[in-house]
């Protein structure tokens, strides 16, 4: 893993994907990002408002994205490929197997240009994350079936984690032909099934269950599950249950003692057995009987949650008044989830900074992108609302660029001798015909252009004859290899 080659409380004020293409490789351990849902429409601040100049453009056409699409999904990821080649066909639009060529026809808002556009980006948050990293996508019913299949294709089924569903505060499409949509949806995947993960819990309401009792037959079954479990009571009322203090793992001499008459293999050494036993805590009903333990219900964090989660449904007031910021409540939970005290969160698509501002709130490191310059206010503004955080003591850097720093240092030589061997002592464009290229006649090009974030590394060079290198220009690698392919008889390569 490598060192992050940024610094903590940095907003990045730029394209993400050239951001992305910066960072150093799996020096993130958690993403959480409210991405675009291609709804179809353009979202401005209200009028009046601190940000009333700020406009988000949520609809996608293919002649927009077409560049970072060619740069590397097409040439490298078939199953993205395939994926957003079958949006286009279901949108109506057809696909030229042959040349590569898209044609979207007459459709304004496309489901397979928008996820052309994630595509990349994904492809780029998976890199980032360390072996431990997990990722939240919010969606909505828009985009939540096609963005589950491209981070499937990214992140591998095996890895997904749940689906959880946010229930919002009003319903939205209230319409006499369906059903109002109100819900949200989180798509969580982890980097590797070895993916960090922190239990959440739902907090027992204590009052009421020390004051309810198992004769109300109004209880619910939930309610009543609870009571049953802690059915007894000390002095004060409180709730409580006894448990078995003994060790399924028989193999444990250290732990093997007698107490109170009773020899077994011990959860706990006798200098802690000793202890909760002086502070009333192991009690034995009589001689000769296993002691227990007493686990009081208001000391639990409660009862384990689902992936229903309809508790987290206002946003709280602020001086930003956009219709699409979320509840910092559930964000600070998706980061209570995937992280611990001073892991590095990463929100690609900052806009309000909710996920920046939950993470500083927990004491984790953030960075957040956003490419609409207002971000920055936005942000001053949601730390000093939610967290006072001293700006002077405490610093946000913002910036505009970054390069790897993990990446080496290949002199033109070096990587000259290692495209040529690499490649066969051949052209990198598979449909050219020259053969056996002298070293010195090898030109050197970015597949990523540099522009577009593109690293100076191994991997994302290749080595052209002077005729390939001349006609691709600055064009995308993928969209020069489609026009490379269309002068070919069908099936044709070297």
């Amino acid at each position: 893993m490598a060192e992050a080659n940024w610094q903590n409380r940095t907003l990045f004020v730029a394209d993400n994907i050239r951001i992305l293409r910066g960072m150093n490789s799996e020096s993130v351990d958690c993403i959480a990002t409210d991405p675009p849902f291609n709804k179809k429409r353009i979202f401005n601040a209200p009028l009046g408002s601190r940000q009333a100049e700020q406009r988000f453009d949520d609809r996608w056409r293919w002649d927009e994205v077409t560049d970072e699409w060619q740069d590397l999904i097409a040439s490298d990821h078939p199953a993205i490929k395939e994926i957003i080649e079958a949006a286009v066909v279901i949108e109506g639009g057809t696909v030229d197997h042959r040349t590569g060529r898209i044609n979207t026809g007459r459709i304004q808002n496309s489901m397979a240009a928008y996820l052309a556009y994630m595509a990349p980006r994904v492809v780029e948050m998976h890199r980032l994350l360390k072996p431990t990293g997990v990722l939240f996508m919010q969606c909505d019913t828009e985009a939540n079936a096609y963005l589950r299949l491209l981070l499937d294709a990214v992140f591998g089924r095996r890895n997904f984690i749940n689906e959880i569903t946010r229930r919002r505060a009003s319903a939205k499409g209230l319409s006499t032909r369906r059903l109002p949509n109100n819900s949200d949806t989180l798509l969580t995947y982890g980097k590797t099934p070895k993916y960090k993960w922190n239990s959440s819990y739902e907090p027992y309401d204590v009052a009421m269950l020390n004051a309810a009792s198992l004769d109300d037959a109004n209880l619910d079954g939930e309610t009543r599950k609870t009571l049953e479990q802690y059915d007894k009571r000390d002095d004060d009322g409180r709730r409580y249950s006894l448990t078995d203090l003994a060790n399924p793992n028989r193999d444990r001499p250290n732990l093997t003692y007698e107490f109170l008459g009773v020899t077994r293999v011990w959860r706990w050494t006798r200098e802690r057995m000793e202890a909760e036993y002086a502070a009333g805590r192991v009690v034995q009903a009589k001689p000769g009987n296993v002691p227990r333990f007493k686990r009081y219900l208001d000391e639990q964090p409660g009862k384990p949650r689902d992936d229903i989660w309809d508790d987290v449904v206002q946003v709280e007031p602020s001086e930003l008044d956009w219709d699409t910021r979320k509840p910092l409540d559930l964000y600070r939970r998706l980061v209570e989830c995937g992280t611990d005290e001073g892991d590095v969160v990463l929100d690609p698509f900052a806009g309000c900074a909710t996920s920046c501002v939950a993470a500083e709130l927990l004491d984790r490191q953030w960075v957040g992108i956003d490419i609409d310059p207002v971000a920055e206010e936005a942000t001053y503004i949601r730390l000093r609302e939610a967290t006072g955080l001293n700006m002077l003591n405490q610093p946000v850097t913002v910036r505009k660029t970054l390069r790897r720093s993990d990446v080496p240092s290949v002199s033109d030589q070096k990587l000259r001798d290692a495209l040529w061997n690499r490649q066969g002592r051949l052209c990198a464009n598979p449909y050219c015909d020259s053969e056996n290229l002298r070293k010195v006649d090898l030109h050197l090009d970015h597949r990523i252009p540099k522009v577009r974030g593109g690293e100076d590394g191994v991997m994302n060079r290749i080595g052209l004859c002077g005729n390939c290198n001349s006609r691709k220009g600055r064009k995308a690698w993928g969209l020069f290899l489609d026009e490379e392919r269309a002068q070919q008889p069908h099936g044709t390569t070297r």
